[in-house]
């Protein structure tokens, strides 16, 4: 084929394509070679929505642990976080919340820069753990405290005799009087003794000694309680009668 020939066939397909193009409906949409980076971008991948499609949202909720938190940063995560360290719930990484995450940095030795990553969102829950258990353990009476021994009271003599809420209230205000629910107390002449303010003929019959009786909240519950049921019957009635003598 000689060259003006070659050049003829050219300029007739150049000339079929620009027609083509040009009676091509209005809105239509060409295919495009998903691997072509001009039509894809730089990954490879078509990223064209089509007409009509509602693009993807980028700010969807994110849980806390799922990136790492800074200054300026919003979202859920963030309120979590908060919650966490005890700072006012504003849902924005502000300057309280910054400075309550490098003081928990500082106590665990990790360096305070602020920024909550793995590490130290650990150390984070770690102290909140330990916060929760402290509040917990303030929250329960201390063994031999008044209040522990109050509320052992109140399960034995349920237990033990069918006494209720109204026959626990008698047995409170009673051994307030008499001991305050101590259990190391002793009336000024030392006979009378702990919680029950008995004497040593009442243990003694029960079959404790004087060192096992001291040394016993319980012990001390269960011989007082059986004091009151062999000579008043119940609580309300010992108390009734303390009223008038101021003893038992």
């Amino acid at each position: 084929m000689t060259a003006p020939s070659r050049l003829r066939r050219r300029a007739g397909a150049a000339l079929l394509g620009t027609c083509l193009v040009l009676s091509a409906p209005a809105g239509a949409a060409w295919a495009t070679d998903p691997a072509d980076p001009a039509a894809t971008g730089s990954t490879g991948s078509a990223t064209a929505t089509a007409p009509g499609a509602t693009a993807p949202a980028t700010d969807e909720p994110r849980t806390l642990g799922s990136r790492v938190l800074r200054r300026g940063d919003t979202g859920r995560d963030v309120v979590a976080l908060q919650k966490l360290l005890r700072v006012k719930r504003t849902g924005t990484f502000n300057k309280a919340t910054k400075r309550a995450v490098q003081q928990v940095q500082r106590k665990a030795g990790i360096r305070a820069h602020g920024v909550v990553g793995p590490v130290t969102l650990k150390a984070i829950r770690k102290a909140d753990r330990a916060l929760k258990a402290r509040a917990s353990s303030r929250s329960l009476p201390r063994a031999g405290s008044p209040a522990a021994s109050q509320r052992y009271a109140a399960a034995y003599i349920a237990q033990r005799y069918g006494w209720g809420a109204g026959q626990m209230s008698c047995l409170r205000a009673l051994w307030t009087r008499e001991s305050g629910w101590r259990y190391w107390v002793s009336n000024p002449n030392g006979i009378y003794r702990g919680i029950p303010q008995t004497s040593a003929r009442v243990w003694g019959a029960m079959g404790y000694t004087t060192a096992q009786y001291m040394r016993s909240p319980e012990i001390q519950i269960k011989v007082g309680a059986q004091y009151i049921r062999g000579r008043y019957g119940t609580p309300c009635n010992a108390w009734a009668f303390w009223r008038s003598h101021h003893w038992y």
